[in-house]
């Protein structure tokens, strides 16, 4: 991720002038989150001390670590960039807030605007992964269904099923011989078939 960086001259246009980079810094910053911006101070003249302050409207969003430094050359400050989930829904219609930069013992004081701004890529990020997730879990599901499926077809059962098989092929035949036998007239060879085929059925089905 790309470092929020406001650079901050010194005197370069005059004694205790100050010009910023950005005049509006635009911090990217999902709800309930935290980011930190630096702040390069570049002193083009003599030793001066640098005092910051916050505007009412950044008081609760931003902290910086450092209010007050004695720049010679060049100096780095660290801030801190929190947004609290109260805001939510009012994000959009927020203005932005004001950072007071001073030099000179106050000689000079000048402000810069910071504006958080809805972190819109993660957000459609995470709504991607969560898709992604759901999916994940429908292929689950559906994977333990057809588990669930295979195991319902027991050993017994198949035994079960092929036993009715044998026992529907056996009545087919069975009655293929008794219409053989009365079209033939042989009623002794129809009671051999028949108690022959009651026999096979009876063994095969104990």
């Amino acid at each position: 991720m790309e470092r929020i960086q406001q650079k901050i001259d010194l005197s370069r246009k005059g004694r205790n002038s100050i010009e910023f980079e950005h005049n509006v810094l635009r911090i990217p910053l999902k709800l309930g989150g935290e980011t930190s911006f630096e702040m390069l101070i570049f002193n083009h003249s003599e030793p001066t001390h640098v005092h910051f302050s916050l505007g009412d409207d950044m008081a609760d969003k931003v902290m910086i670590l450092q209010d007050n430094v004695y720049v010679i050359e060049e100096e780095k400050i660290a801030a801190i960039v929190r947004l609290p989930k109260s805001y939510a829904g009012t994000l959009e219609g927020m203005e932005a807030g004001e950072i007071f930069v001073s030099a000179g013992y106050g000689a000079t004081k000048k402000s810069f605007l910071v504006e958080i701004e809805e972190q819109k890529i993660e957000k459609e990020v995470q709504i991607i992964e969560d898709k992604v997730e759901e999916r994940a879990e429908m292929a689950d599901t559906e994977d333990q269904r057809g588990k669930t499926v295979v195991r319902e077809i027991s050993p017994e059962r198949m035994a079960l099923l092929r036993r009715l098989a044998v026992s529907a092929v056996a009545i087919a035949l069975f009655l293929c011989s008794f219409s053989i036998v009365i079209i033939s007239f042989h009623p002794f060879a129809f009671a051999l078939v028949a108690a022959a085929l009651f026999i096979f059925i009876a063994v095969y089905n104990l």
